[in-house]
């Protein structure tokens, strides 16, 4: 039996509910009718008074500056002063995350929140780290079966895509040179490594870029010579042989899904307490590193959007939802004299984030993923229908073209906050130059209500095709 976490709710007029969570998810309760528990008579409560995130048997709590403040443990967390907006609030007090265990009360008003924790059954040996064999049971709890890799271990290898490399190449983990080395030694310049090292049937050439989840490699094939992409994902919590088989079961999945607009999986796999995935290359980059900081001319963005929506329609009629665009997951690629988008990384976001692998962030992100992120999938963590990258979609048009995004996202404001709450700015406020049937598509586009967009990426790109036929 895997872990649990039961959410028991009791007030003092004898109402009772139960939520009961199995696997990562989120859980909001304010007055508002889109939380999960809407309480709408009592004023204590505010519109959105706090999120928890659930990633079992881990438990964490957020105050989302509500008026009243959230009581854990009879100790206050969070709230406002009367003439403060709960966007000062939240910048006030940072907006902590609280870690919660089991038999921790929360309250608001007299409505009473007993949290409950149920492990698997104790694994009476340790747990030890993939990488320096360390002792992580009082880390992760001993009674989470799996590979793990410690904090310690992971900060290294996030700090630096060499020691990811390293980590994952390395096959006596727990022995080292009399220099204290590891027995592969990795000769770089920059982020180019000087010996290429072997893996499987590649040569591994220098590093591509990292990112909150891992890194990406350089790679040719040894025999052929052609150029390949190694990306390493590092997962933040233990993953146990069922989360190992059933990620790579599901990334198997999008490996069947082919487009000449998306980019291909080639080969995939679990070394070392690393997931690995070989894919295509593409030797242009992408939209964000394109633009330098810049802006993308209106023109080239159609021609680029009209291929990225082409791969979404045929994804999203074959079921399928990226979950996670933005400018970096869109890729370019020379096809003799012609320019070629492919979206990346489909799937694979989605999947790691839903297999509880990406630790404890609301929505599986990095901070640069947020202002890509649709309100829903915040209030509803799973929700993942084709509007959601419609709006994704949206926000990258509108990020690329202006530099500026839908809601504004200044220094100091809670991320959350400003997703759930922030007005979005028509396109055209931020810039007048953008020709108005762009703008109308793009505004369409990141609507707050799922139902008020596009429904399929189909219905995008014939708007959009129409808008290029009449400017060509």
């Amino acid at each position: 039996m895997g872990a649990k976490v039961t959410i028991d709710v009791s007030n003092t007029q004898g109402r009772k509910r139960i939520f009961s969570y199995e696997e990562h998810d989120t859980f909001m309760v304010g007055r508002m009718s889109d939380c999960h528990l809407c309480i709408e008579d009592d004023n204590y409560l505010s519109r959105h008074h706090f999120i928890m995130e659930v990633n079992p048997p881990n438990v964490r709590l957020q105050d989302l500056g509500s008026l009243n403040g959230t009581y854990v443990n009879n100790k206050k967390v969070g709230g406002r002063d009367v003439n403060e907006t709960p966007e000062q609030a939240l910048a006030r007090y940072k907006f902590p995350w609280v870690d919660l265990k089991n038999g921790d009360v929360i309250t608001t008003g007299d409505t009473r929140f007993n949290i409950m924790i149920q492990s698997p059954d104790l694994v009476t040996s340790p747990v030890r780290c993939q990488k320096c064999g360390r002792d992580v049971s009082t880390e992760i709890g001993a009674a989470r079966g799996g590979t793990y890799i410690c904090e310690i271990c992971q900060k290294t290898a996030n700090a630096s895509p060499f020691d990811l490399l390293q980590q994952f190449l390395e096959e006596n983990r727990h022995i080292r040179q009399s220099d204290g080395s590891f027995t592969i030694n990795l000769i770089k310049r920059g982020f180019t490594l000087e010996k290429p090292v072997e893996f499987s049937d590649f040569d591994i050439v220098r590093v591509l870029g990292a990112g909150v989840f891992g890194a990406s490699y350089l790679i040719n094939h040894r025999s052929t010579g052609k150029q390949a992409v190694l990306k390493l994902m590092l997962p933040k919590t233990a993953a146990s042989v069922e989360r190992q088989e059933r990620f790579l079961a599901e990334t198997m999945e999008a490996r069947n899904i082919k487009h000449h607009n998306m980019v291909d999986f080639i080969e995939s796999g679990y070394r070392n307490g690393i997931f690995y995935f070989v894919m295509e290359y593409c030797n242009v980059g992408n939209l964000e590193t394109l633009r330098r900081g810049g802006k993308v001319q209106a023109n080239f963005l159609i021609l680029s959007m009209l291929q990225t929506l082409e791969a979404l329609t045929f994804a999203h009629n074959e079921g399928h939802i990226h979950r996670d665009l933005k400018p970096q997951n869109i890729l370019l690629s020379t096809s003799g004299k012609n320019l070629v988008t492919k979206v990346s990384d489909f799937g694979l976001s989605k999947s790691f984030i839903m297999n509880g692998l990406s630790g404890m962030t609301v929505t599986g992100s990095s901070m640069g993923s947020y202002p890509y992120i649709p309100r829903e999938q915040v209030i509803d963590f799973k929700y993942a229908r084709p509007e959601t990258d419609i709006w994704a979609l949206g926000a990258t048009m509108y990020n690329l073209l202006t530099g500026e995004f839908p809601r504004n996202f200044s220094h100091g404001k809670d991320p959350l906050d400003v997703i759930l709450n922030g007005d979005i700015i028509p396109i055209r406020q931020r810039d007048a130059s953008i020709p108005a049937e762009i703008a109308e598509i793009i505004d369409h586009a990141v609507k707050n209500d799922p139902a008020d967009r596009y429904q399929h990426a189909g219905e995008m790109l014939s708007a959009l095709k129409r808008v290029w036929k009449k400017s060509s």
